[in-house]
């Protein structure tokens, strides 16, 4: 637990030295609150730069090993498609249900406007959060004593909280259980990155058409409606669980 801890802190303190170059920019020019990354690009970028930061620890000190990104089968990495989009039309009708706030609304609402601010959040954070949360993390984990279960939980908490924003945290929490979940029984960080990716394009989309604020309820046309695709998404989740269930071997996930 105190590594996979670690690398979690780690991460925290890449994020702090990818701001120090924009900080000192903005010393170098007299901005006022020099300290303080409001402009959505230069936020976007240091985000781009303490996860290729973080990757690079994770690959070169071998918390996550090349055996983590083996292939899949394409119709497992196919049926994991349904699975994430089923899953995040229930996790979001529930996440508005809980009705937390969103500290950080504004921040990604802007970053998803420019180019750095899509990379950040469409390609950067998945890429480095499956590997520290569901690699580094669940790896050590695994490799102290945790069982399966155990690994998988403590994982999605961790990252859930890493989040910090209250809004994020359950929704990151249960998305957590699905991802380690699928590297459990894959072995592998693809069907993760790939459900992260859909996840994080599909809210950067919704940031940008302007409907962030706007309620699942009032974008599906009503509370029957809503109702009926959350009974459309359970049936859906359901059956492609059962088919990755029947197609992924549990002893096939080595990690």
């Amino acid at each position: 637990m105190k590594k996979a801890l670690f690398l979690v802190l780690l991460y925290f303190v890449c994020q702090f030295v990818a701001t120090l170059p924009f900080v000192l920019w903005h010393v170098v020019r007299g901005v006022p609150d020099a300290m303080s990354l409001t402009d959505p690009s230069e936020l976007g970028a240091s985000m781009v730069l303490a996860g290729a930061m973080m990757t690079a620890h994770l690959l070169w000190w071998k918390d996550v090993r090349p055996a983590s990104l083996r292939w899949v089968r394409p119709r497992v990495m196919l049926a994991c498609v349904p699975l994430v989009l089923s899953a995040m039309f229930v996790l979001n009708a529930f996440n508005e249900w809980l009705a937390l706030p969103n500290w950080g609304a504004e921040a990604f609402e802007g970053m998803s406007r420019n180019v750095w601010g899509l990379l950040s959040i469409v390609v950067a954070a998945p890429v480095v959060e499956e590997l520290l949360f569901r690699g580094g993390v669940m790896n050590n984990l695994r490799r102290a004593g945790y069982g399966a279960r155990a690994t998988i939980v403590w994982s999605a908490l961790i990252f859930g909280v890493f989040h910090l924003n209250p809004a994020q945290i359950p929704f990151a929490f249960l998305l957590g259980l699905l991802l380690g979940w699928l590297y459990h029984r894959t072995g592998s960080l693809l069907p993760g990155l790939l459900c992260h990716f859909i996840n994080n394009a599909l809210g950067a989309m919704t940031l940008r058409s302007g409907h962030a604020d706007a309620r699942l309820e009032e974008m599906v046309g009503g509370p029957s409606m809503l109702w009926a695709g959350i009974a459309v998404g359970v049936v859906v989740f359901l059956v492609s669980l059962r088919y990755l269930l029947k197609e992924c071997v549990e002893a096939e996930a080595k990690i």
